[in-house]
């Protein structure tokens, strides 16, 4: 499936055109993913570079434009914007063929997109959750086993418990509330800091929570270690044999687990992605999927009344495999610290050496705060790595991996 879909005649080419606005304008689309706006900027600088063209002889859409410009989250202005640029294309059919070839050859070439649902109404409809209302909020039942065919690993830092505790939280209410088709499933969540902020908070609600120290930069691809050494090598008794390596800001839908649990048991490959796409919500519609999934107890989040943006190729927010083909590549490399690269490296290097495919379900991202993307001098967190560890560099965990004391030297005991 391509990232965008194409323009579903005028109304979805008038759509078209307006999203490229949003996404020239909104501060919101560089700060998602910095790398990723680099590739794509200049594909929206042309295509609103050319409706502001158009927008200076008529004054109707230059006010239209206007409005969407200064302010890209206001959603009528948005829309009216979109319903100017339908008139013109209707008034104009010679325009048509020109934004037609415009917009084709802009978004071949953009990796993030703007998705605004049809029925999307706005913020203000639902309460605004954070972690004290989540919790008001009734727990699911789950069934439980000593022997769970499936263990879900969430690595997990949020010192000051907000936003992304707010979202673990959700999520593991989503772990609970599956269909019982999937049968039982171990919840492992690995905190790493210099304390363990969410000790007294996770506990009751996973059945492992395990509590790594490490000052300085979150590094992802050592919690997930700890968490797959945690729960037992491969053919060792009570070890479960699919893992499924999940963000913290993730919301599942009640069939998730069952449906990538029979993928690996009858697709005929060892690891897979369930997403081509993220997508990342706004505040707003953050809110409105919580309560929709968690308060009215919907099976899932429907994208069609939701805001915000869609990211292409993000490998890391869930990742399924057998328990044994993520041990035989070595985990994660534990090199990577900070944002960026653990997660395509995890998933070039699985598909050197087992059976690998992606499919596409929507994933729904949670709002939070962005962390640093890249150092004081603009270059990327990982970029030495991305450069240098391919080949016979390659991380092999020959050296040994997810040991839960390796960083913590210098980190003052919890106790």
């Amino acid at each position: 499936m391509p990232f965008v879909e194409a323009p579903g005649g005028r109304p979805g080419l008038a759509r078209r055109l307006a999203a490229h606005v949003y996404l020239d304008t909104s501060p919101d689309v560089a700060l998602s993913a910095a790398d990723y706006f680099e590739l794509s900027h200049t594909a929206y600088q042309r295509v609103h570079a050319w409706i502001r063209d158009l927008a200076s002889t008529r004054d109707v859409l230059r006010a239209a434009l206007h409005a969407a410009e200064q302010d890209p989250d206001d959603v009528p202005a948005h829309r009216a914007l979109a319903a100017e640029l339908l008139a013109l294309l209707e008034a104009a059919p010679d325009l048509e063929a020109q934004a037609l070839e415009l917009v084709a050859d802009a978004d071949a070439q953009i990796w993030i997109d703007y998705w605004l649902g049809e029925e999307h109404r706005g913020s203000g409809a639902v309460p605004s959750y954070d972690t004290s209302t989540l919790n008001t909020l009734p727990w699911p039942s789950r069934s439980e086993s000593a022997s769970p065919r499936t263990q879900v690993i969430i690595p997990f830092r949020d010192a000051g418990l907000g936003p992304r505790t707010r979202n673990l939280l959700a999520c593991l209410r989503t772990l609970y509330d599956q269909d019982d088709s999937a049968g039982a499933i171990r919840i492992v969540v690995v905190e790493t800091d210099r304390s363990p902020h969410a000790r007294d908070l996770l506990p009751p609600l996973v059945d492992d929570y395990v509590f790594a120290p490490k000052a300085g930069l979150f590094n992802k691809s050592w919690a997930v270690n700890v968490g797959l050494r945690h729960g037992g090598l491969p053919g060792v008794n009570g070890t479960a044999p699919i893992t499924c390596v999940l963000d913290a800001d993730i919301l599942i839908a009640r069939d998730y687990v069952a449906t990538n649990v029979e993928r690996l048991a009858s697709d005929g490959h060892e690891a897979h992605l369930t997403y081509r796409r993220m997508f990342s919500m706004d505040a707003p519609s953050t809110d409105l999927a919580i309560h929709t999934r968690l308060a009215e107890g919907a099976a899932t989040a429907e994208m069609s009344a939701l805001r915000g943006l869609l990211l292409r190729d993000t490998p890391g927010g869930s990742l399924w495999a057998t328990t044994e083909a993520l041990h035989r590549i070595g985990g994660f490399d534990e090199r990577y610290e900070g944002w960026g690269g653990e997660d395509d490296d995890v998933i070039a290097r699985l598909s050197q050496r087992a059976a690998f495919t992606i499919y596409d379900d929507p994933l729904l991202h949670l709002n939070h705060p962005r962390p640093p993307m890249t150092k004081e001098d603009g270059q990327a967190l990982n970029g030495h790595l991305l450069e240098t560890h391919r080949g016979d560099d390659a991380w092999t965990g020959a050296d040994g991996y997810g040991d839960p004391r390796r960083f913590a030297a210098g980190v003052e005991s919890p106790e």
